[in-house]
């Protein structure tokens, strides 16, 4: 069939009447579901919805019984569509369906930082069809309780609930994986110590025909760990955690716990051929509770805006514009709409807009902590860090921490912001506390206080925290924001604070792009970051500058993006570069004999291979510059070279 539409009348109709996704919102019947602590969302009928949110308030029980100190409290929302058959879960996940041969799952786990999305179908027979989904429930529980547990143990303990078993008033945890046996049987297992210190870039990690063995064994372990008699007996499990808490050594806390780890690895050799083996059965109140679920129908409006965030973390941009435009048509005053709107709109770094749509849905009195907390992610994304927008950013901020005084996000920004006044350090001390507390396993979260303790000028505080950074650090990317960060103190120490009083340096967000698939926490740099330091080198000062001493007579380079220069000849100007976080101001006297390189050309070189000046705003580039720590500004500029 060929539609053919002529006019803007005609386009809207059909784009309203041929979206397959809305087709299903007016053919289907969606109900919600809201259990303590999951909204489940369903074409599948209330019984089946009621179902659903039971199992997963029972499997969250099961992590309070077993593990009774553990926070079970995500902090922010989980939201689980649970549809009917395999044609809704295809509209709702079109990208597992798109690849020829791309399995198609029966349930699918979207986390991210502010909500978790979780897709099951309803139709799916078998003992435990959601496995994936509650291994995955799993390590977020885990990343809320734990700084750095080891990937095997990770990986372990989320196979090892991920195949628990709910029955009416109980689940069985520790059920056996036959393929896991199966697997260890067939195979060659890792050596201990191998699978022990396997980080995220370990082959035994990510490569196939290694991950399976890899994932088996860290079952088997674990297995071990909690439901063998003579482990638990001696307690092996607690004590490996506690030692490996003091010491950040694997393979020494495995050694100091459970001994001699060749014969550790006969005795998990002979443990995977066990005939038989033990299961636990954990006893569950929440069950028959399921009936004092609120439940309601839920206008197309609602469900157009919540299928559209769950494009939009599922990097379906055009999916969800077809969604909460649909949504906002049918409901124009519906926060929730606008709240998806702002999303779209800041994950397409479309800031102007993404600050006017989460604006909107704070104007219609949104009871959602998102509209909030991205409100003043928005303004602090587009204005920076500054005393001009500062007060309107920290009211968002508080009235989403009331809605939700779970978030840590909203707590690690807010310190950033409460740093920058004397009135309001100590408070900003306790909002940067509050955020490592509520989310331990978030290494930015202890970076983000680390550089509000810079900016209050406790330095030696600062500095005993890198250091536990860097003990912590374990995988490639935090080693790096380590080393950020102390490169951050050396500087302050270095340099001392540049800033005069009378000067108010603007700062941009404490966050960074947004990613590609889900959104993470940045530090916020409440100080200059890291500089690469060249060999001193012979200079001219530019015309009209003061003589250089001793400090800037030396040479740094920086990398970054350039977000603003004043091209005029033949005047003084700026040049700023963000560097993540941070805003940095070049000066200059005249930009005509700064020299300005790209692809190894240089301006001595031909003319038309280099950018005009103009074209520089936005473009990655590495600077050089002189240090100038008793200025208005960062350094002297040299050179610039685009990328």
């Amino acid at each position: 069939m060929r539609v053919v539409c002529s006019s803007a009348l005609l386009l809207a109709f059909c784009v309203l009447f041929f979206s397959p996704s809305l087709w299903a919102a007016h053919e289907d019947t969606w109900l919600e579901v809201r259990s303590p602590n999951f909204t489940v969302i369903s074409n599948a009928g209330e019984k089946e919805a009621r179902k659903i949110a039971d199992q997963f308030e029972e499997i969250r029980e099961v992590f309070h019984s077993t593990f009774v100190k553990m926070r079970v409290d995500l902090g922010k929302p989980v939201i689980v569509f649970a549809v009917k058959n395999e044609d809704s879960m295809k509209l709702l996940l079109p990208a597992f369906w798109e690849v020829k041969g791309h399995m198609h799952p029966a349930g699918a786990y979207q986390p991210a930082e502010e909500k978790h999305f979780v897709v099951v179908r309803t139709n799916i027979e078998g003992p435990n069809p959601y496995e994936i989904v509650y291994h995955e429930y799993t390590h977020a529980l885990m990343n809320i309780n734990f700084r750095d547990l080891p990937v095997w143990l990770n990986e372990g303990i989320a196979e090892y609930f991920g195949n628990s078993m709910i029955h009416d008033n109980y689940v069985e945890i520790g059920k056996i994986a036959p393929y896991h046996l199966q697997i260890l049987q067939q195979n060659k297992l890792i050596p201990v110590p191998a699978l022990l210190q396997a980080d995220h870039s370990s082959p035994y990690y990510n490569e196939n025909n290694r991950a399976s063995v890899f994932y088996a064994e860290s079952w088997a372990i674990v297995h071990y760990l909690l439901m063998d008699p003579e482990a638990r007996k001696r307690n092996l499990f607690h004590d490996f955690l506690i030692a490996y808490e003091a010491s950040g050594n694997c393979v020494d806390a495995a050694q100091k716990t459970f001994g001699d780890l060749h014969k550790f690895a006969q005795r998990m050799e002979a443990y995977s051929r066990q005939t038989s083996f033990f299961v636990g059965n954990v006893k569950t109140s929440i069950h028959g509770g399921a009936k004092s679920y609120s439940s309601r129908v839920l206008p197309p409006a609602e469900v157009n805006s919540q299928k559209g965030e769950l494009y939009v973390y599922t990097q379906r941009f055009e999916e969800a514009k077809s969604s909460l435009d649909a949504a906002v048509q049918a409901d124009p005053n519906l926060p929730l709409a606008h709240e998806g709107l702002g999303m779209l709109a800041y994950y397409e770094r479309d800031l102007g807009n993404a600050e006017k749509e989460f604006a909107r849905a704070v104007q219609l009195n949104s009871a959602s902590f998102l509209a909030y907390f991205f409100s003043a992610r928005a303004k602090v994304r587009e204005g920076g860090i500054n005393s001009e927008n500062g007060p309107a950013v920290v009211a968002d901020l508080e009235k989403a921490i009331s809605l939700n005084p779970q978030f840590a996000p909203a707590y690690a920004t807010l310190a950033t912001f409460y740093s920058m006044s004397p009135d309001t350090r100590e408070k900003a001390l306790a909002a940067g506390r509050k955020a490592i507390e509520l989310e331990p396993g978030n290494l930015n979260h202890a970076v983000s206080y680390g550089f509000v303790l810079l900016s209050m000028g406790k330095t030696a505080d600062a500095k005993t925290l890198a250091s536990r950074i860097q003990s912590a650090a374990r995988t490639p990317v935090e080693r790096a924001l380590a080393q950020e960060f102390s490169q951050a103190i050396s500087m302050r120490e270095t340099f001392g604070d540049p800033r005069a009083p009378s000067v108010q340096v603007q700062r941009r967000s404490p966050y960074k792009e947004p990613p590609s698939k889900t959104i993470e926490t940045s530090h916020g740099s409440a100080d200059k970051p890291p500089v690469e330091v060249e060999a001193p080198r012979a200079s001219t000062p530019a015309e009209g500058s003061e003589p250089p001493d001793e400090m800037s007579s030396r040479t740094y380079s920086l990398e970054g993006r350039i977000t603003a220069v004043n091209c005029a000849s033949g005047v003084p100007g700026t040049l700023a570069l963000k560097i993540q976080s941070v805003l940095m101001n070049f000066h200059y006297s005249d930009f005509s004999k700064v020299e300005v390189s790209s692809g190894g050309n240089s301006s001595g070189a031909a003319s038309a291979a280099l950018p005009a000046c103009a074209s520089l705003q936005g473009r990655r580039a590495r600077i050089t510059f002189h240090p100038a720590p008793n200025k208005d500004y960062d350094g002297e500029l040299i050179s610039v070279q685009v990328f």
